[in-house]
């Protein structure tokens, strides 16, 4: 009896100690989060639907270039979409948080986001550009802003970010602005700018030529600056299987050239969307 109780205690041991890596070992790995949405039939995405015109509520309804990519990619998976409409700042938290599943807006690819985020291959290129009111003759360039009062985005916003450390190197030759108010969102800066609150507003030169398309005659690109940025999507870096669904139908569009057509719909021109080269440093990939 003794040593039966010995043998069952010994074997319950094992048991346990072999369980951890058992399935592991048969292959029954638990389903990438991809495969849950097909499952479920489903997904929860966050948006910020204030950046004209990648995406913006237009009759109550999010519409832009990042909705109808989005769109086009939700009907090839055959499932519903759940899209919030959320301020920035609660993004990228509430995708650590996992509120979401997955986050379509628009977002600059710089090197911090790409260590904490797993992007997507881009869905835009894009320049900086300063935009002021029409026929302002005390705005004539970008490389010289002095005495100007400039607009822009809260950080981290890519093109803030980006004009910031153009400003230092203006700064340095004695041609820096003279102050930088940050707004909540596009229209907001628009609205300064109408309103004389500000000289001058940096964004993104899609953004600032669809507010020329949208309110004409009021406001005139004066140039652009820095190198282009990519643009794209992320999701959390353990759903890297959602990332590569999103990259494989984000391809597709390319291929087919609806991307290209989308691209013209919204920003009158369109990018070339690379395969690779876009990823800084230490990105997660």
């Amino acid at each position: 009896m003794r040593r039966k109780g010995a043998l069952a205690f010994m074997i319950a041991v094992l048991v346990a100690t072999l369980m951890p890596w058992y399935p592991m070992q048969a292959g029954a790995a638990a389903p990438g989060l991809f495969a849950q949405i097909k499952k479920q039939g489903q997904v929860t995405v966050a948006t910020e639907a204030a950046y004209y015109p990648f995406e913006f509520v237009d009759n109550g309804k999010i519409v832009g270039y990042d909705k109808d990519v989005l769109d086009a990619i939700i009907k090839a998976w055959g499932i519903k979409l759940n899209q919030l409409d959320l301020p920035f700042a609660g993004i990228l938290p509430g995708l650590e948080a996992k509120k979401f599943d997955f986050v379509a807006t628009a977002l600059l690819i710089n090197p911090d986001r790409a260590k904490k985020y797993a992007f997507t291959m881009p869905v835009a290129q894009v320049k900086v550009g300063l935009l002021k009111r029409k026929g302002d003759p005390r705005v004539t360039s970008v490389s010289d802003l002095s005495g100007l009062v400039i607009g822009s985005g809260t950080p981290p916003a890519g093109p803030t970010v980006i004009f910031m450390h153009y400003n230092d190197t203006l700064k340095a030759q004695g041609k820096g602005v003279k102050a930088q108010k940050m707004f909540a969102s596009s229209p907001d800066e628009f609205l300064a700018l109408s309103n004389k609150q500000v000289d001058a507003v940096v964004d993104s030169t899609p953004v600032l030529l669809g507010a020329m398309r949208k309110f004409p005659g009021v406001f005139e690109l004066v140039g652009t600056f820095g190198t282009p940025f990519w643009v794209g999507w992320v999701t959390r870096p353990d759903n890297l299987d959602l990332r590569d669904a999103i990259n494989a139908q984000i391809r597709k569009l390319r291929d087919s050239g609806e991307l290209a057509r989308l691209q013209k719909k919204w920003f009158g021109y369109t990018m070339e969307i690379p395969d690779s080269g876009y990823l800084p440093p230490g990105a997660i990939r």
